[in-house]
This record gives structure tokens, sequence and C-alpha cells, in this order.
């Protein structure tokens, strides 16, 4: 047994057995993790106030000898309510907690990641919008290596001129130029816009996403385009997308 302590937030909640629960974890020591929480249904558990979805919390875990580590104290150090107060921010929660269980490297810590996610949470507790979690998408990108090539070409390696229109294709790795855009296939369009928008947004304070001036239309293209991002790197569609989408009808 290999008892140990953690800053760990809590990215989902699920039942295990009759009394216990699976917790899905992203810690400050060991990147992302699942652990047993045992006996958190009953009704004298004194565990059930330290795994509410999206807190942070001080937590003391045993590794044990498998990849299930068991949940042995967690006390709450930010609950984040706002997070559970609408449909919105519970639904942009969920999807923060998804990126970062796609993209955090199991038993792996990685400061500067876990410092992004706790940043998101937080964020996402005091401005619970599509801007915010398009930027959080983007330091998610840029953190894991995955920032695309805003200046050149990503086929012929030339500059990407300033045209009526931007072209963006993940599978080649990014941006087009107009003549290559013109002679491939399967790029999208995108209003020009958009790509500073992208880089923008890389750098601006998150308590500052206010100031930002743009319409629902560059949001939304800015969105698709994260959005196919995303789904190249990862291979696969998020689960929260279907969820994602009634938020951007609704803001229509």
């Amino acid at each position: 047994m290999v008892q140990y302590k953690t800053e760990a937030i809590v990215l989902r909640l699920r039942k295990y057995r009759e009394a216990d629960a699976l917790v899905t974890l992203f810690t400050r020591e060991r990147g992302r993790i699942s652990a047993v929480a045992r006996g958190i249904y009953k009704p004298v558990s004194k565990l059930r106030g330290g795994v509410q979805p999206f807190s942070v919390n001080e937590m003391m875990l045993d590794a044990g000898r498998s990849t299930l580590h068991t949940l042995i104290q967690s006390e709450c150090t930010e609950i984040l309510l706002p997070m559970r107060q609408s449909y919105e921010a519970m639904t942009l929660g969920s999807y923060w907690a998804e990126l970062l269980e796609n993209f955090g490297q199991e038993e792996m810590a990685d400061e500067a990641l876990y410092q992004l996610a706790k940043a998101g949470f937080l964020g996402l507790a005091l401005d619970p919008g599509l801007l915010m979690c398009r930027t959080l998408e983007i330091r998610l990108i840029g953190q894991q290596g995955l920032r695309p090539d805003f200046a050149l070409c990503c086929r012929c390696g030339g500059p990407i001129g300033k045209d009526k229109v931007s072209w963006f294709t993940p599978s080649e790795g990014g941006f087009l130029c107009g003549s290559c855009a013109k002679a491939g296939r399967g790029a999208s369009s995108l209003s020009p816009a958009v790509p500073g928008l992208w880089e923008g947004l890389e750098s601006i304070a998150l308590d500052k996403l206010k100031r930002v001036r743009v319409t629902g239309v560059q949001l939304d293209e800015l969105g698709n385009a994260l959005r196919l991002w995303i789904l190249w790197h990862t291979g696969r569609p998020m689960k929260t997308w279907p969820m994602m989408n009634t938020i951007r009808e609704v803001r229509k």
C-alpha cells in the first residue's frame, strides 16, 4: 500500500457498486487517475462532500497495486457553486472535464496542465459562456503543443495572405493559402477575422474576456474549427458535444 496526499479536481463521478463510486480525478501529483470512493452513498459517509464534480480538494489516496486507487480522505477547498446553478454552466463544466480526461495523461504529473484545468473551472464558474469555453479549448490545444501555424500555409509553406476568406484543414495541419485551397479539397472556409480571434484568445487574461468584441457568427465558426481540430487529434467525438449543441441553439 502506498498512501499519498495530493490536490485534485473531480472530473467525473459514477456509481460503481451498491454504495461505492468511481471517481475520475485530475491530480497535481499524478495527473489523471481513477479512484474508488467506498461507501460514498451511505448516509454516514464522510467522503461525499469531497467528491463533488468540478470541485478542488485535498485528498489522501492509496495507490495500491492496481491502476485503480482508493480514496481515503477528501476535504473540499473550492466547491464552485455557480457551476451547479444553471444547465449551461453544468454543460460547459462537463465538456471541460471531458477534454481534460481525454488530453490528460494517466499517472503522469503535468503542473502546467493542472493549473490550466483549475483556472478553467474557476473561469467557467465566474463566466459560464461560449467565449470562455472557446478560450479554454485554445489554451488546452496550445498547452498540448497542437497549435496550428497562422502565418504559413500548411501545404506549401508559403505565407497566408489577408484574403476575404480563410481556409482551414485539420487533416493537413491547419490553415491554407488561397492558392492551395483552390487547388485541393476538404478545406473549411472561415471569415478572415476568425484566425485572428483564435490567435488573440491564446494570451488574453481570462478575467478580461468580457472586453472582447465578437459576433455570434464568428464564435460559431471558431467553435466549428476547434471541434474539427479536436476531433482530428483525439480520433473520436466528445460525448458532451450534443449537450453543447443545445447551448449554441439557445444562443441563436
